[in-house]
């Protein structure tokens, strides 16, 4: 039984150290970081995204890092399918340089609002008996509203607060 005892007491060691190695370590740990530093990276993503836009021929100005989003400015001759290509073409070309863009605790709280204020512009609007498609799944669009007027638009809050500002 000593002989037992004192195996186990010198492998102690050994397992203390073999245990160790299946911890997490400080650095595997979840990054904490504040929304000072979120807003920072987002920033530093929102320029690299609105230079990718200027380098596909869109004339739009930096961010302006207070949320506000980026302002385009429109001509007449604006072609609004080719905006939406070089959108999606920089978005992704910046997530991939960039990984997916840093959303700080109050642009989510402002997304979250703004996707209800969404769902009910949509509901309100097909309660109006107009057929539009989802917008939050990507497949809605402006041109789906087309032939919704005005007024009905206005009153169902429908583009109330949208984040790229595009001036003529």
């Amino acid at each position: 039984m000593p002989r037992i005892r004192s195996a186990l007491f010198a492998a102690l060691p050994l397992l203390v150290v073999a245990l160790a190695g299946c911890s997490t370590s400080a650095d595997d740990a979840p990054e904490t970081r504040s929304d000072s530093q979120i807003a920072a990276d987002a920033q530093a993503w929102d320029l690299a995204n609105a230079s990718c836009m200027r380098e596909a021929g869109v004339d739009i100005g930096d961010p302006s890092g207070d949320g506000g989003g980026m302002a385009i400015s429109r001509g007449d001759d604006m072609d609004m399918d080719a905006l939406s290509a070089a959108s999606e073409k920089c978005r992704e070309s910046t997530t991939d340089e960039l990984g997916e863009r840093p959303v700080t605790a109050s642009e989510k709280e402002d997304q979250d609002e703004f996707e209800a204020t969404l769902r009910e512009s949509t509901e309100c609007l097909r309660d109006a008996g107009y057929d539009v498609p989802d917008q939050l799944d990507g497949t809605g669009g402006t041109d789906s509203m087309d032939d919704v007027p005005e007024d009905v638009l206005e009153e169902c809050g429908a583009f109330g607060s949208m984040s790229t500002t595009v001036t003529r």
